[in-house]
């Protein structure tokens, strides 16, 4: 097997029911092995969520999106399908690509979750369209993309909100079927598509691009479920840097400094590995962001000023870990006149937003006036 699943409980992990596997199977996650001691399947749902030997838990695992923002978010979807394959047209009109060769790698894209619809057999399912132009990083599926996770922010967390399921397809340029292919198809209209086993039905232009979707059960649809099987009610793992790394990083990758250390920038956005982990981003997504104030939940800290006793202070906003959410790292602001000499000093407003981050915004004690310069920086130190 060559598929991924997403580890939800220190002995627990979910994957999509259709690509089967058996007790006493193993698998590897960040080089370590485990082994399987059971699963249990969520209904008519493609979910099923699998029991590995205690004798070892997992480093770290997935909070459960609670569905209140899985509906327009833009979503960071897993998966080892095939590669991009030749472009295809129909006549000259550009329609997308046809799927490649299959190689087992483990690749990530996003997409925006467009909304839900209700199948049948498969209960409620999360779909995104591939558009064109799209978002960058924009993904489809192919076969080989069953049971990678699809997450969305929330609340400052990345948190697991379905598990791919299936994709529209296949197509035809007859109504027979006898051209029939797998497409990534950013336009499918003048298409034929298989609706039923045997029978193919024209896909009118509606004016525009008739987009192609793939689908994905929704998590949240079923977490009552999930907390019965695992016996977590939602807690979050605690996470250290060593931990928060293992999400995005290989074996290999983690044993070089000069990709994973605390100073590496592998994304090469000009923020390392450390400030990444600090302040809520992704090291392997370049994103230079600064955050949001009064509501931000990642990016780098922000300056401003606010009115006090006579007149107006310098003042830097962040999101902060807290004690469970790396309490292997420590933040100090500090204020300057020259970017020689800096102090600790400020006074300090804390907003919690979860049980993993608060919001922090620090006051400088100086007075600014119009002929003064204030500077203000934030320093991470990482434990040893």
């Amino acid at each position: 097997m060559y598929f991924l699943g997403v580890p939800i409980a220190p002995y627990f992990f979910v994957t999509a029911k259709h690509i089967g596997g058996s007790v006493g199977y193993t698998f590897t996650l960040h080089g370590d092995t485990y082994v399987t001691i059971g699963y249990q399947d969520c209904g008519t749902t493609d979910l099923r969520v699998w029991e590995v030997d205690h004798s070892k838990p997992f480093l770290t695992y997935a909070p459960i999106s609670s569905g209140t923002v899985d509906v327009s978010s833009t979503a960071t979807v897993m998966g080892r399908g095939t590669q991009r394959g030749s472009a295809y047209s129909l006549g000259s009109v550009a329609k997308g690509w046809l799927w490649g060769g299959a190689d087992s790698v483990q690749r990530w894209g996003r997409n925006v979750v467009e909304g839900v619809v209700t199948d049948p057999s498969y209960g409620d399912l999360l779909y995104c369209n591939f558009d064109n132009p799209g978002i960058p990083g924009e993904c489809h599926l192919s076969t080989g993309d069953s049971s990678g996770g699809l997450f969305v922010l929330e609340n400052g967390l990345w948190r697991l909100a379905g598990l791919n399921l299936a994709v529209d397809g296949p197509f035809s340029e007859s109504s027979s079927g006898s051209s029939q292919f797998y497409a990534a198809l950013f336009d499918c209209s003048g298409l034929y598509v298989e609706t039923s086993p045997g029978v193919w039905s024209i896909i009118p232009s509606g004016g525009g691009d008739v987009q192609s979707s793939f689908y994905s059960t929704q998590i949240s649809a079923h977490t009552t479920w999930i907390q019965s099987v695992t016996g977590l009610t939602g807690a979050l793992a605690p996470e250290s840097f060593f931990q928060w790394e293992h999400w995005y990083y290989t074996p290999a990758q983690l044993a070089d400094s000069t990709v994973s250390g605390p100073l590496a920038d592998s994304d090469g956005d000009g923020i390392n590995t450390l400030l990444e982990y600090a302040f809520n981003l992704d090291p392997t997504y370049s994103e230079n962001v600064t955050m949001t104030p009064g509501s931000g939940l990642r990016g780098l800290p922000v300056v401003n000023t606010a009115p006090g006793v006579g007149g107006n202070y310098l003042t830097v906003e962040f999101v902060r870990r807290t004690s469970t959410g790396g309490a292997d790292v420590t933040y100090i602001p500090q204020f300057s006149d020259d970017l020689i000499t800096w102090y600790n000093v400020g006074t300090e407003s804390v907003t919690s937003i979860n049980s993993r981050w608060d919001r922090v915004v620090i006051t400088d004690t100086v007075l600014t006036t119009s002929t003064s310069r204030r500077f203000v920086r934030v320093k991470v130190v990482l434990a040893d």
